[in-house]
C-alpha cells in the first residue's frame, strides 16, 4: 500500500514539473538572436535564429520586422518576403524621402525568393529558392546568399552562385516555366548595390516604404515602424513612389515607377552605370536627355536603333528593345532575370508611346 502511494506521489511530481516547462501564451515568442558579427556569415541560415517554429514558414522572431515595397524589382516572377533584423535597443534613422534609411551596425536585411504553385491560391504550396542577406558590418555592408534544400528545412550558404528550375501560375492564370533561375554569386551583388563605389541597400527608402501594411491596410508601414520604436526622424508626410502594377494610374507615372524599381539602382547618379549618363530614378530632376529622350548610348550599339527613348515610338527605342532580350550583352538588367517580364514590357511600351 505504501509502495503504491509512493508511486502516485512520484508521478504527480513528474507531471507538475513537466507542466512548468510549458510556455505561457503571453511569453515572448523567442529571445533576441544575439548575432555575433565576428562570426557572420554562418554556414546555415538557421544559425541566425531569424524565424520561429518551422523555418520555412518564415515567422519572424524578436527583433525581426517584415516590410514591403510600393514598387518592387522583378525577379523571374518570384514572390518575395522581406525582413529587417535590428540588434536589440537599436533603431533606423530617416535621412530623406529618397535616401535609404540609416541602419545601425548589426542590421541584417533579409530577402526570401519564393515560387508559389499558384499565386492566386497560396494555400496550394510554395518553394523557397534562396534567401539573401545584406549585413551591416562595422565599416561596410556585406552580402551573403543561402540556397534552400529540396526538403525546405534548411538553407546553406552559396558563395559562387547556382541555378534552379521552377514554375508558377501568375495573377492572370498563365503558367510561367523558369528553366534557369540564377542565384547570383555574392560578388555579383555589388553590381546593383552600388552607390558612389560603396555597397548599400536599394529598396529601403521612405518613398518606397510609404505604403499600407500588408496585413492591415488601415496602418501605414512607416507609421508602424515609428509606433514600434524602431524608426526615428520620420516626417508626418512624405513622397511615395507609386505601385506600377496599378492599372488605374497613368502610363507616364507607371513607367517612371517601373524604371525606378528595375533600372535606376544602376542608372542613377553615383550608380554602377553613372558614366552612361542615363538617370531614370523617380526623383531625378535634371535635363530630359539624361532620362533617355533622344539620348545616344555611350557604350552600346543596337541593330537599327539609335536612341535610348524615341518619344511616341517604343519600337525604335533601345530601352524597350533591351527589356525584350534575355541574353548578354543585350539583356537589361544585366543580372537578376532570365525571362522577360511581359507585363513590365507593356508598361514601358505605353510609357514611351505617351511621352511627348
Amino acid at each position: 500500500m505504501r509502495k503504491n502511494i509512493y508511486v502516485l506521489v512520484l508521478l504527480s511530481l513528474m507531471l507538475l514539473g513537466s507542466s512548468c516547462n510549458i510556455e505561457n501564451e503571453d511569453d515572448p515568442i523567442n529571445e533576441y538572436g544575439n548575432i555575433d558579427l565576428n562570426k557572420v556569415p554562418y554556414n546555415k541560415l538557421s544559425d541566425y535564429s531569424f524565424f520561429t517554429g518551422d523555418m520555412n514558414e518564415l515567422n519572424p522572431g524578436q527583433g525581426v520586422y517584415s516590410y514591403d515595397l510600393t514598387a518592387p524589382l522583378f525577379s523571374d516572377y518570384t514572390a518575395k518576403e522581406r525582413f529587417i533584423y535590428l540588434p536589440e535597443g537599436t533603431n533606423m534613422e530617416y535621412q530623406g524621402d529618397f535616401s535609404v534609411l540609416n541602419f545601425p551596425i548589426g542590421t541584417i536585411i533579409i530577402k526570401n525568393f519564393i515560387y508559389y504553385k499558384d499565386v492566386r491560391d497560396k494555400s496550394l504550396g510554395r518553394t523557397i529558392i534562396e534567401t539573401r542577406l545584406l549585413v551591416r558590418k562595422e565599416t561596410k555592408w556585406k552580402p551573403f546568399l543561402y540556397k534552400w534544400n529540396d526538403e525546405q528545412t534548411e538553407a546553406t550558404r552559396l558563395i559562387v552562385g547556382g541555378t534552379a528550375t521552377a514554375s508558377t501560375i501568375i495573377e492572370n492564370g498563365n503558367l510561367k516555366e523558369i528553366t534557369r533561375y540564377v542565384i547570383p554569386r555574392e560578388l555579383d551583388c555589388r553590381t546593383c548595390h552600388n552607390l558612389n563605389k560603396e555597397m548599400t541597400p536599394i529598396g529601403l527608402k521612405p518613398a518606397n516604404l510609404n505604403r499600407p501594411m500588408e496585413d492591415d491596410l488601415s496602418l501605414n508601414q512607416m507609421d508602424n515602424f515609428v509606433e514600434q520604436g524602431i524608426l526615428n526622424g520620420s516626417p508626418v508626410s512624405m513622397s511615395q513612389i507609386p505601385d506600377y502594377s496599378d492599372s488605374t494610374l497613368g502610363p507616364i507615372i507607371r513607367g517612371r515607377a517601373y524604371l525606378d524599381a528595375n533600372c535606376a539602382f544602376c542608372h542613377r547618379q553615383g550608380g554602377t552605370a553613372n558614366a552612361n549618363g542615363l538617370y531614370i530614378n523617380w526623383d531625378f530632376e535634371g535635363e530630359k536627355i539624361h532620362t533617355g529622350i533622344f539620348k545616344i548610348p555611350t557604350n552600346y550599339n543596337a541593330p537599327q536603333l539609335q536612341y535610348d527613348i524615341v518619344p511616341g515610338n517604343p519600337d525604335e527605342s533601345i530601352l524597350l528593345y533591351r527589356m525584350t532580350q534575355t541574353e548578354a550583352p543585350d539583356v537589361m538588367p544585366q543580372i537578376g532575370r532570365s525571362i522577360n517580364h511581359n507585363e513590365g514590357i507593356e508598361i514601358i511600351r505605353e510609357y514611351i508611346y505617351n511621352i511627348e
